[in-house]
């Protein structure tokens, strides 16, 4: 600018050039920037995804499995609600409904990808806004209601196991348990574990959205 050679308009020529060189180079240097920090956000984003669907593979297997389960508890506390107190029933399937009595099922989602790349501020650089939704319904709210009707299930089954605790005087005699299990209240409560239609479909819930999610990756990423 102090150099005399130059009129004022080249001055300023020079001046407006070196301007929009600068702004060029910073304009670009935050492109590449910018598109170097997308590409290791979407590397992020394709390992949390494919780890994601090996754990809603094993939730739908998991599912799966606890509707068998609780198609067994269906025919077990159907038997055991009718038993006739004036009928001495069959020993051996006496003896095969009592050795289901004390158990339970409980689903154990694979969550903790999920709630790690939450916790981190992740989720959202998912870029397909639909499976991003569906992910924060499924782990928010589908799986807690199912987790809800579960414990209210796991509930109602221990307070039959312990009025049995309470009422038997020989364990170890058959007769003995069935006799307390026809009682009225034992009888009630054994009708009441039939698996409730609301279990049920939020098992089924939990699988179609599941393969929803696994299909949706799978198409995202062909390749894994």
């Amino acid at each position: 600018m102090g150099n005399k050679n130059f009129t004022f308009w080249q001055k300023l020529k020079e001046f407006v050039t070196e301007i929009i060189i600068i702004v060029i180079a910073i304009t670009l240097s935050i492109w590449f920037h910018n598109r170097s920090e997308h590409r290791h956000e979407q590397t992020q984003v394709k390992e949390f995804l494919t780890g994601l669907k090996e754990d809603l593979m094993a939730d739908i297997d998991d599912a799966k499995s606890s509707l068998d389960t609780y198609q067994k508890y269906k025919l077990l506390y159907s038997y055991l609600g009718n038993l006739d107190r004036n009928k001495k029933p069959n020993q051996d399937s006496l003896k095969l409904a009592l050795s289901y009595l004390e158990s339970y099922n409980l689903f154990r989602v694979h969550k903790s990808r999920f709630t790690g790349f939450l916790s981190a501020g992740k989720i959202l650089t998912i870029e397909n806004s639909t499976l991003t939704q569906d992910i924060l319904d499924y782990y928010q709210e589908i799986v807690p209601a199912l987790e809800t009707s579960e414990e209210d299930w796991i509930g109602q089954h221990k307070a039959l196991v312990n009025f049995v605790t309470d009422n038997c005087k020989d364990f170890k005699n058959d007769l003995d348990l069935w006799q307390t299990l026809t009682e009225p209240k034992a009888k009630y409560l054994s009708t009441h574990l039939i698996p409730w239609p609301q279990i049920i479909d939020r098992y089924t819930q939990v699988i179609k959205k599941a393969e929803k999610m696994a299909n949706t990756i799978n198409r995202t990423y062909p390749d894994k």
